[in-house]
């Protein structure tokens, strides 16, 4: 058994634009206080909330609060309690105002939300007032008194408290259901006829850092696993969801399977005589036809080709070789290509023509073995079970390339070691 750390990558999209609606909500539609001190400047004011927008810009998730006010504000000039149980004013109220029975002035405030992941798959977020400014200040003429800096003051505290439920709200956002699900249902064992069942057994989970994107949160949940291909189809068993990892990117997408396929010679000498069988070469005055090929093992990672023919003159010729796949042109062939020694005696004694380089070309030909049809299937074979439905979860799979890595011919069998990539997309 062979087995590799491979990535299953999971795209994951939550959107906005609900929490963008109970963000609204919870900004109050009116915001009211005083400030009575017994000398000085006393006040009651009213902020009225005209519209509250959130986007997310250049990956930040960005509010604006745009409101108007009035403000009533008296002024005593000097208090005293001396003569009563409350200390009164001593000096006439000098009443002022802004806003009233006039164009409220208007404020702007803008929010900034920092966004991170904790290690228990929530959202966590820091929101801050990153601008709180005055569109057209409420100025007194004739105290040359700005009463805009008081409003902004205590609109402030309500702000405040403003990020603070940004926040809260933020936190409901969690991956840990999605992260829960891929957990469990990739702990998969997948059967594949004639390979064997592809197992995976999920080691770790990362999420790939959020972005932020049309009032679209963006990430990726990666499942790292073990992959191996086995004839055994029992599933391990499932551990809990470990602590989330984070990182800044997705890695690849592919996985690597390696694993073994055992050729049968019987197999193979078909094969190789379906593809030569009735063809003939004509050679000064000399006829030769193909009538069927027998491959078996040798030592030193060798093969045999036996070719039956008949013509001119009728028998078997022995060639040795070495097996070389191409796994461009999905070939298998016989390098470093001989008459063993025994073939070489007879014909040198009764048919020496056979050593022409037409006849010798033509058995080069003979030699090689197109797979590319039964390559193909296999990868049909295994992206067909690789869709499958498991939980809330859909696994689709493609296979992108079947490579021969190693050739291991033996006296029974030709072994060929395989890597498999494939892809495995896995949608709610």
């Amino acid at each position: 058994m062979n087995s590799a750390i491979n990535s299953i990558v999971v795209p994951v999209e939550i959107n906005l634009t609900s929490y963008f609606k109970d963000a609204n909500k919870s900004v109050p539609d009116i915001t009211s206080g005083s400030d009575k001190p017994c000398s000085g400047i006393r006040y009651d004011y009213l902020f009225r909330k005209d519209s509250f927008e959130i986007s997310t810009i250049n990956n930040q998730l960005l509010s604006e609060l745009h409101g108007s006010y009035w403000i009533k504000m008296e002024y005593c000039a000097a208090c005293s309690d001396l003569l009563s149980a409350k200390p009164i004013c001593l000096t006439p109220l000098i009443p002022f105002s802004c806003g009233i029975n006039e164009k409220m002035p208007s404020l702007r405030i803008r929010f900034a939300t920092e966004l991170n992941i904790n290690e228990d798959y929530g959202l966590s977020t820091k929101t801050n007032i990153n601008e709180l400014k005055s569109l057209n200040p409420c100025e007194v003429t004739l105290f040359r008194f700005d009463a805009t800096d008081e409003v902004i003051k205590e609109v402030r505290k309500t702000l405040e408290k403003q990020c603070l439920d940004t926040d809260k709200q933020l936190a409901r956002i969690s991956f840990k259901k999605d992260a829960d699900d891929l957990w469990k249902n990739m702990n998969q064992a997948i059967k594949i006829p004639y390979l064997g069942t592809i197992h995976f057994e999920p080691v770790s989970l990362s999420l790939v850092k959020p972005r932020l994107d049309h009032n679209k949160l963006y990430t990726t949940l990666v499942l790292n696993c073990k992959t191996y291909l086995s004839q055994n189809q029992t599933k391990s068993q499932t551990t809990e969801l470990p602590k989330l990892n984070i990182i800044s990117r997705a890695p690849k997408d592919t996985f690597d399977l390696f694993t073994d396929f055992e050729l049968n010679y019987d197999s193979i000498s078909q094969l190789f005589t379906e593809q030569i069988k009735g063809k003939t070469i004509d050679f000064n005055k000399n006829h030769f036809e193909f009538d069927g090929v027998k491959v078996s093992g040798l030592d030193k990672n060798r093969l045999v080709l036996a070719i039956q023919f008949s013509g001119t003159k009728k028998g078997i010729l022995y060639l040795q070789g070495v097996p070389y796949f191409d796994n461009t042109t999905k070939i298998l062939e016989l390098s470093k290509l001989e008459f063993d020694l025994k073939t070489k005696s007879i014909l040198l004694k009764s048919a020496k023509w056979l050593f022409s380089n037409r006849i010798y070309t033509e058995l080069e030909k003979a030699t090689k073995l197109d797979l590319t049809a039964q390559f193909n299937e296999l990868k049909k074979t295994i992206d067909r079970n690789l869709q499958k439905k498991t939980g809330d979860l859909i696994l689709q799979g493609k296979t992108h390339d079947v490579s021969v890595v190693h050739i291991f011919p033996t006296v029974d069998h030709l072994y060929l070691r395989t890597c498999l990539k494939a892809q495995l997309n896995v949608k709610q």
